[in-house]
């Protein structure tokens, strides 16, 4: 009840929250821009689909994120890598950063509709979230896709758990579905287990935000400035607030008077702050400069407005001292890691609590000092720019904390991955102009457009025999593999007239790379279904494509059809064959055509199903009942056709179906 109401509340809120971002976008552009993305309507891309989501939220989620993102991008470049995010200051310093490497979009709106809209274009075979960003109706809809859903960074404190509680009927479901947590530290840990996080699937990994480093080109840039502004003292005010610029100048000008020659940085949260803090310096009479007109600064010059984004690094690199935003008013602080990984001394205000944990380990060897207003504010910052061995010492014990919590990264990296992405570096794509290719170069370290020939592989030796139907499928022996090659074709009465071309589509969605793709998710989930092992589409003509799959032969695995012109099934049989067709019903997964030539089994009498030629993840519905009447009515129909036929009704399928119902659910 509780997550129907939230849908439907979330969908009637729905024009209003667009128009939010259209009056956000006053001061920011961005928020006007790709307000269709906001709707989940994404352009199709096939470079993109298939591949991993991480929703980064915001800014300090994207920084967070950075190190985890470029490890992921060098251990598996060829996987397909979207980040989403919520706000244009994050999408800027997404793409600024990654460029091409990646593809960045905003999150929808959590209503049904945008969700489906959302992940029908977007297709991940995996979702990594950042911290503690659970939409409800967006989890629902990749559960029903049985996409596996990680939490990364994870973070809860004691209010938001208590939060989490009050809403059990909503969000309960969402903590129990996730397939890891890696989380900040054991406190938040116990908490998320407490709300339904199966301990199994629980890391206590550390911060991402402690494997923060400057790069080579940021602390160039800061070397190139510094020598620019003749080595002044510089304090940087990071990811300020509103209601904190005006303590902030009148505290500069105090500390003024013991550092004459000082330079302040201020570098607002939100790029729509930027106006208004440069309006504040104009009525306060300081001498400043926009970071487009830096190369203009002189002794003179008391101020410089980041007014960028991305940078933040290079500002930290720079101050010898920094004031951490969002401190000075209830707003919780930001972190402070990337200012003493810069080599800057560190102030801040007494709202922490967002970053509770890190300035409690900062605090206990006196890496930080703290400012309740403007006056003190002044004060902690004189004692700092006027004593260096001071302000020395103050960096070099919050170094020590940084360096004793780094090591998240590939902690975070090896559970999310092992957890979300198994299998995922094997799987190579091959395209040009003409033709699509996907394939496991576990087993085809090579693939090319011969392999989808039958006449190659006849050349060679290799075919091991043939099965006829409607069309010929090839069976072939490749070293220790046995393969299976199978052209498309089209049926009914459309086959007559056009044998076995398909309306062009995006290569992700054609006929064979789709069932390659879900063979693959398939696998993953631990279900009886063959090894996909390459998919091809070729484009024909001007509006047209073929297609052709190579799948893992079942070693000793015979279709049901087959074993019962021989023989009856054992009650054992039948039972079995309920079975997996209630666990793939269980990741609700419809088989369009489930009939006894798509079950079989193997050797040891284990069931399993194939042919997945137009099917797919779909929401829970009548179809199971339906998908099993099919089945019925396909043994039905042989039974009619062939004197021999060992199934008998009464006996067989009851059979079947106490396979299916006493089958737990996953």
């Amino acid at each position: 009840m509780w997550f129907r109401l939230y849908a439907v509340l979330m969908t009637l809120l729905t024009p209003l929250m667009l128009a939010y971002f259209i009056w956000r976008g006053r001061k920011d552009p961005g928020y006007r821009q790709h307000l269709k993305q906001r709707l989940g309507l994404l352009p199709y891309q096939a470079r993109w689909q298939g591949g991993l989501l991480i929703h980064t939220v915001s800014v300090g989620e994207t920084l967070a994120a950075r190190s985890l993102i470029e490890s992921l991008v060098v251990r598996l470049p060829n996987l397909p890598v979207t980040i989403s995010c919520m706000t244009p200051t994050a999408r800027r310093l997404i793409e600024q950063h990654f460029g091409d490497q990646v593809r960045c979009v905003y999150i929808p709106l959590d209503t049904p509709g945008c969700c489906r809209r959302f992940l029908k274009r977007c297709r991940p075979q995996a979702v990594w979230l950042m911290e503690t960003e659970l939409w409800p109706v967006l989890l629902d809809n990749l559960a029903k896709r049985a996409v596996p859903v990680a939490l990364l960074n994870a973070r809860l404190s004691a209010k938001s758990a208590a939060g989490y509680r009050r809403f059990s009927g909503l969000t309960a479901q969402c903590w129990r579905q996730l397939a890891v947590v890696c989380a900040q530290s054991r406190a938040s840990a116990l908490r998320m287990r407490a709300l339904g996080v199966a301990p199994e699937r629980l890391f206590v990994d550390g911060n991402l935000k402690f494997d923060i480093s400057i790069s080579d080109a940021h602390i160039n840039q800061a070397a190139e400035l510094q020598s620019q502004l003749s080595r002044r003292a510089v304090w940087l005010c990071a990811s300020t607030h509103p209601g904190e610029h005006e303590s902030i100048i009148e505290a500069f000008t105090r500390v003024q008077a013991d550092v004459p020659n000082l330079l302040l940085i201020i570098a607002p949260r939100h790029p729509e702050q930027f106006a208004a803090v440069a309006e504040l310096l104009v009525r306060s009479g300081l001498s400043f400069c926009r970071r487009n007109t830096i190369d203009q600064v002189t002794s003179k010059t008391e101020v410089i407005l980041a007014d960028s984004i991305g940078e933040m690094s290079v500002w930290a690199t720079l101050a010898s001292v920094s004031f951490v935003g969002g401190s000075l008013i209830e707003r919780g602080g930001h972190n402070p890691l990337e200012l003493i990984a810069g080599g800057a001394a560190v102030v801040t205000g007494p709202s922490v609590f967002n970053f509770a944990e890190v300035y409690r380990q900062l605090s206990k060897v006196n890496g930080v000092r703290w400012a309740d207003g403007c006056g003190m504010l002044a004060d902690q910052v004189a004692i700092l720019l006027t004593d260096e061995r001071r302000r020395n010492a103050q960096n070099t014990s919050a170094q020590q904390v940084l360096t004793q919590h780094k090591g998240a990264t590939g902690r975070m990296l090896e559970h999310a991955q092992v957890a979300t992405l198994t299998g995922s570096s094997m799987v190579k794509t091959k395209a040009n102009g003409k033709e699509f290719i996907k394939f496991d170069e576990a087993i085809l370290p090579e693939c090319e457009t011969k392999h989808f020939s039958a006449k190659y592989w006849q050349q060679k030796k290799a075919i091991a025999g043939n099965s006829t139907g409607r069309s010929t499928v090839w069976f072939i022996q490749q070293d220790d593999h046995g393969m299976l090659l199978r052209h498309y074709y089209r049926g009914g009465l459309v086959g007559k007239v056009n044998k076995d071309r398909f309306l062009r589509e995006p290569a992700e969605r054609s006929r064979a790379v789709h069932e390659f793709d879900l063979l693959a998710k398939l696998q993953e989930l631990g279900l009886p279904v063959p090894k996909p092992i390459a998919a091809r589409m070729l484009k024909t003509g001007l509006f047209s494509y073929q297609a052709d799959i190579l799948v893992e032969v079942i070693p000793g695995a015979v279709d049901v059809f087959r074993l019962l012109r021989e023989r009856s099934l054992t009650a054992d049989n039948w039972q079995q064959l309920g079975a997996v067709v209630k666990k793939l019903h269980d990741y609700n997964v419809f088989h369009s055509d489930l009939n006894c030539h798509n079950l079989m089994l193997d050797d040891t009498d284990k069931a399993w199903i194939v042919d997945f030629d137009k099917c797919g993840f779909k929401e829970p519905g009548e179809w199971k009942k339906e998908n099993i009447a099919r089945l019925k009515r396909s043994l039905l129909k042989e039974k009619n056709k062939y004197d021999r036929f060992y199934w008998k009704e009464s006996r067989d399928w009851p059979e079947f179906l106490t396979g299916y119902e006493k089958t737990c659910s996953k």
